[in-house]
C-alpha cells in the first residue's frame, strides 16, 4: 500500500477538502499543507494549522495596518492571511500573511472559494521553520505571477526585512533593511512602511 507520505492529490481533492474543512489548507507540487506548517517535504493529511509564534502574529498584524492606513483613499486594498492566492502555472494554492490588491480583482471561482489571480504586493513574515522555503521555493512560485511586483519579507526573529522587486525589464532586485529606525518603500503602490511601526510591541 502507497503510504500517505507519499500519495499525491490532484487540485479538485484539494479544493474539494478544502471546502469542506474548518482550517485553511495549502497545496504545493500535489502535497496538501495545513496553513503555516513548516514541513514542505510531505505530509499526512493534517486537520489542524501550525501556531504562528507572538512576534509573527505582532508583525503580520502590524504590516497589516499600516497597509491599510497608507492605502485608504486609493484603488489598491490590502488583505490578511484569509485571501487565498492561486498560481496556474505552478497549480499552487498558497495565504499569504499579507498581500495587496489593485484595481479590480481577478477572481476564478471553484464551487464557493473564491481564489485570487492578481495580487501586487506579497508579504510574508519568516520564521525558524519556514524563512528558507519563503526566500527559494515560495518566491519562485509567487513570481511567476505577472502581477506581483513587490515581495516582502519580515524576519520574526531579528529587526530585518528583504524586499524583491521586479524592474521593468523582469529582473529582480533585493533591498534589505537592518536600521531599526529605517523604511520599507514599495514602488508598485508607493508606500513606506517604518521598521519600528513594524516592529512596535516585538519582544524578541
Amino acid at each position: 500500500m502507497e503510504s500517505p507520505r507519499k500519495r499525491r492529490y490532484t487540485e479538485e481533492e484539494y479544493l474539494a477538502m478544502e471546502y469542506a474543512s474548518d482550517f485553511k489548507h495549502e497545496f504545493v507540487d500535489g502535497q496538501i499543507y495545513p496553513w503555516g506548517h513548516p514541513d514542505m517535504q510531505g505530509m499526512y493529511d493534517v486537520q489542524a494549522m501550525s501556531g504562528a509564534s507572538l512576534p509573527h502574529n505582532i508583525i503580520t498584524s502590524n504590516a497589516t495596518f499600516q497597509l491599510g492606513n497608507q492605502l485608504r483613499g486609493k484603488s489598491c486594498r490590502v488583505f490578511g492571511s484569509d485571501m487565498r492566492v492561486y498560481i496556474p502555472l505552478t497549480g499552487t494554492y498558497l495565504y499569504p500573511d499579507s498581500l495587496i490588491l489593485c484595481g479590480k480583482p481577478e477572481i476564478q471561482q471553484s464551487g464557493k472559494l473564491d481564489l485570487l489571480l492578481n495580487p501586487v504586493v506579497i508579504v510574508e513574515v519568516l520564521s525558524d521553520s519556514t524563512a528558507d522555503y519563503d526566500r527559494s521555493g515560495k518566491f519562485m512560485r509567487y513570481r511567476s505571477i505577472e502581477s506581483v511586483k513587490d515581495y516582502l519579507l519580515i524576519d520574526s526573529r531579528s529587526i530585518r526585512a528583504e524586499l524583491y522587486s521586479r524592474t521593468d525589464t523582469g529582473q529582480w532586485t533585493l533591498t534589505e533593511i537592518l536600521d531599526p529606525s529605517g523604511t520599507v518603500t514599495l514602488p508598485s503602490v508607493g508606500v513606506e512602511l517604518a521598521m519600528k511601526e513594524l516592529y512596535e510591541d516585538v519582544v524578541f
